[in-house]
């Protein structure tokens, strides 16, 4: 059972978290719709400053409860899927290394927003962050349910490449659950004159917006005959616009970086403070 990934496989960070429990519910789930193997992944660094200096826990401690948590974890797959495949692989090193590096062959990541750790001033873990800035596939950050079953998943779009990978991916993740998508583009021009609109007016750019992700959209319709589409095109900040969407949404879909910043950056502006403060799951699409 202890391995590599296997190809396409549904890789999920578990530790003794409740956000891990969650995400490990969302990764079954996930996997059972999708066919997939799942790949457990459990690391612990014994040196991590959350250990408080270690206080008399050591290496040999921090295997034992590794060991316990990878167990606990297979239980809880068998119980609700026993026909999906398990791989594992447990690490000496920092989660988000071994995440980053499982996600090589990965169909995705999921974590949950907040792990192993003492500190709870942020509201996204450090592993998480450091995993959706450098996974070579999706990653899913889950946040635990609100209990209600909203049936929709929003996507932020912004023409970049980035953001037609989301689109495809939202398209899909849709057709899955049979949740309608919505189509969100939002941006804030300065003024009605703002050079960078590219064009005369907002107006102008509003209608090239529409057409472009509307052929877009269309392409992907295509492709997905059942899912139904709603698109908004809204003057006003991408990141505000999405969060609100997410009090509504079961997902909310994003490219890991668009248009704007720097071209090194891992991870965008927007996708960094929507996986941050969304009250749902986010997906990050790379």
């Amino acid at each position: 059972m202890e391995g590599s990934v296997q190809p396409e496989s549904v890789v999920v960070g578990v530790d003794t978290s409740t956000s891990s429990l969650t995400a490990l519910d969302w990764a079954i789930a996930f996997a059972h719709e999708t066919q997939s193997a799942i790949h457990l992944v459990h690391a612990f660094s014994h040196d991590h400053p959350d250990l408080a200096f270690n206080m008399g826990t050591g290496a040999e401690d921090l295997r034992a409860v590794g060991d316990e948590v990878i167990e606990h974890a297979i239980d809880r797959i068998r119980l609700q899927d026993n026909d999906i495949h398990i791989t594992i692989a447990r690490s000496g090193g920092y989660p988000a290394a071994a995440l980053v590096r499982a996600s090589r062959n990965a169909r995705i990541v999921v974590v949950g927003a907040l792990g192993d750790s003492l500190s709870r001033l942020s509201p996204l873990g450090e592993t998480a962050h450091q995993v959706a800035a450098h996974s070579q596939c999706p990653v899913a950050v889950i946040r635990p349910s609100s209990g209600s079953d909203y049936g929709r998943i929003t996507v932020g779009v912004d023409r970049s490449d980035g953001s037609h990978k989301a689109l495809d991916w939202a398209f899909t993740r849709a057709e899955q659950t049979g949740r309608e998508l919505l189509v969100l583009h939002a941006w804030q021009p300065r003024d009605a004159e703002d050079p960078a609109l590219g064009v005369a007016s907002w107006e102008e750019y509003t209608t090239q917006c529409r057409s472009d992700i509307g052929a877009s959209v269309a392409d992907q319709q295509s492709r997905h005959p059942s899912v139904k589409v709603l698109t908004e095109i809204a003057d006003g900040k991408p990141v505000r616009r999405l969060i609100e969407l997410a009090h509504s949404s079961d997902l909310v879909v994003v490219g890991a970086r668009g248009h704007g910043g720097f071209e090194s950056l891992a991870l965008g502006r927007v996708a960094g403070e929507v996986l941050g403060h969304a009250p749902s799951s986010v997906v990050a699409v790379h």
